[in-house]
């Protein structure tokens, strides 16, 4: 146990295994679970949405009641605090109308778009975003005064809980109680869409009760930005990958990627800092088929990989017969010895570099436009949903004639699918524009599924030729040569590729568990925290 660190309170929108989408809660669970393995109290705030299970939970018996203002009138919040245990942590759950009210997380569901007349906000974030933040961050600063809690530092997880760090500081209500508490945000994403800001100075005085000198300190490109705000009371900030930090400060102002954040933080003297994400390894563990849903049992780590060629024979098998619950299956696979079968799991975005992903295929398979020769002993299977533009995309190239039994594509999204096609995939693609950290490299890596990624953000963690294959610049052609160095390794060295799978696993336990992230990324930060606020 930390001798400073004792107590760390966590504040989240999601949570893995009670409600999220996105990488936020992908590490919220872990790190609780990290915290508590290594003796440290471990506690998150969270909402309780509508389609949070309420039978597994405690009703605490706590209400709290706090001012949320608008401009044109005052108003009174109540909320009534739930609480359950997961991974050896304390969860509590704030159930107050602008979430119980609500079907999803942060965007409007089809039937709530429909519902109320206007069908094209469907996937559109909700127009109370700001609002759904603040009531967080105020319950949950005004839980910790309630139940009379000392938290050495409190950990905010991106632009929703921001604010807390300014709150804690400069709201009368508040400054008191939490002077010498320490406090911290991670930034999960800069990218557009991602920093929660408003643009209505005095909306968002009223709402939160920060004096209006702090707000006008988080004006950037017409907006007021949680980021900035936050970050200049925080005693820390970081983000999920150090080099993903680097490319943030490094970035232009007039950078539409990071949204300029990097050249506002640099001007105000805010210092980002970079912790890279971890996993469990037991969650992606083939040596256990019945827990992963996969067909047969191998282990990559130790070269035994028979049990990874059923896997593969019977995921090729499940695609041709298209009777993947879930998924609207394109396309068909005609397997033969010696055609690697490449994968993909993402979110189809621009983000993610799909449009880069096709012209790699067709390179490949096709040779056009490119002068090399092309390779039709390739197999590509995507899975994934999201822009309706690139699902057509890859639908049209799993319809086209010319690359018929080479490549299928799985509309939609399922995780016992996605671990099938971890373990029957040899080649793993991520050729994402940017990427904060990146979890499903490391998933493919556990599964023996090598990864071919773009070296930005937190991808750059993939050593090329040593624990998977990286390129640059971002283009289809860097990927299809990237590909092709791939697949002359997997048929004429196939023992250097075995020992890239092996020495991805390797490294994996040797820095990315997530225990030995706390050690050595967080639990600095948060001593750190502790110390500074100690001396206030």
């Amino acid at each position: 146990m930390s001798s400073v660190v004792n107590d760390v309170w966590m504040v989240s929108r999601a949570m893995a295994g009670l409600a999220g989408v996105g990488g936020v809660k992908d590490v919220a669970r872990p790190l609780l679970a990290a915290l508590a393995h290594r003796g440290i109290r471990a506690t998150l705030v969270m909402p309780l949405y509508s389609l949070v299970d309420r039978q597994p939970l405690t009703d605490t018996g706590i209400e709290l009641a706090f001012p949320m203002n608008l401009t044109y009138e005052e108003r009174i919040v109540h909320a009534r605090i739930y609480r359950t245990e997961q991974v050896g942590a304390s969860i509590f759950l704030v159930d107050t109308p602008c979430y119980a009210e609500k079907e999803g997380i942060y965007t409007y569901t089809q039937n709530e778009a429909e519902r109320g007349g206007e069908p094209e906000l469907t996937g559109d974030g909700y127009l109370d975003y700001f609002q759904m933040n603040v009531v967080l961050q105020k319950a949950t600063l005004e839980l910790v005064q309630s139940l009379d809690a000392r938290p050495d530092p409190i950990h905010g997880q991106d632009a929703h809980t921001a604010l807390i760090p300014a709150m804690m500081r400069t709201v009368p209500r508040y400054q008191a109680y939490f002077s010498g508490i320490g406090a911290g945000i991670t930034v999960h994403n800069a990218g557009p869409g991602y920093h929660q800001e408003v643009y209505d100075a005095e909306f968002a005085q009223a709402v939160t009760e920060l004096p209006q000198g702090v707000l006008d300190q988080g004006w950037h490109r017409g907006g007021i930005y949680p980021f900035i705000v936050g970050g200049l009371y925080a005693d820390f900030i970081n983000t999920v990958s150090e080099n993903y930090a680097r490319e943030i400060m490094e970035a232009p102002a007039e950078d539409e990627q990071t949204v300029g954040i990097g050249s506002a933080f640099l001007e105000r003297g805010i210092e980002l800092l970079g912790v890279t994400n971890g996993i469990d390894p037991a969650e992606y563990d083939p040596t256990n088929p019945t827990a992963m849903g996969i067909a047969a049992g191998y282990d990559p780590l130790s070269g035994n990989m028979a049990g990874k060629r059923e896997c593969r024979r019977a995921l090729i098998a499940e695609i041709n017969r298209r009777q993947s619950a879930g998924v609207q299956m394109e396309g068909r696979l005609d397997d033969a010895p010696g055609r690697p079968l490449v994968t993909m799991i993402s979110r189809l975005t621009a983000q993610k570099g799909v449009d880069r992903f096709t012209g790699a295929v067709r390179q490949l398979l096709a040779g056009v436009p490119s002068q090399s020769p092309p390779d039709p002993d390739v197999l590509f299977l995507v899975l994934g949903t999201g822009d309706p533009g690139y699902q057509e995309a890859l639908v049209r190239l799993a319809r086209d004639p010319r690359f018929e039994g080479r490549v299928a594509v799985a509309v939609g999204y399922g995780p016992t699918l996605a671990h099938r096609i971890y373990a029957g995939g040899d080649f793993f693609v991520n050729p994402a524009a940017f990427e904060p950290c990146g979890l499903t490299d490391y998933m493919a890596q556990l599964m023996g599924n090598v990864p071919i990624v773009h070296l930005v953000g937190g991808l750059v963690k993939v050593e090329d030729g040593v624990t998977g294959y990286g390129y640059t610049p971002h283009t289809a052609e860097a990927l299809a040569d990237t590909l092709r160095r791939a697949m002359i390794t997997f048929r004429q060295h196939p023992e250097q590729h075995q020992r890239i799978i092996q020495q991805a696993i390797r490294r994996i336990h040797d820095r990315y568990t997530w225990d030995k992230v706390l050690r050595r990324g967080y639990l600095p930060l948060y001593e750190a925290a502790v110390r500074v606020s100690s001396r206030q």
